[in-house]
């Protein structure tokens, strides 16, 4: 019996409070979603996110998070 695949369009989201601007997210992301916009890192390409975690993983501020479309 097959099993139905469902698709979520999930994007990952920078909490402007809480980001220390370290930039790990722009370094460490393999789909290269983000950017840095001065010192601030924005996610310029976030249809290009993989849903790996590792942005999330590596924010020592936890400013990071994958939210659904």
């Amino acid at each position: 019996m097959p099993y139905a695949v469902q698709e979520f369009d999930v994007y990952p989201t920078i909490n402007s409070r809480k980001c220390n601007g370290c930039g790990n997210c722009v370094e460490i992301c393999p789909g290269e979603v983000f950017a840095l916009n001065g010192d601030e890192p924005i996610p310029s390409r976030p249809e290009d996110c993989i849903e790996c975690l590792a942005c999330v993983n590596q924010c020592p501020a936890e400013a990071l998070q994958l939210q659904e479309d």
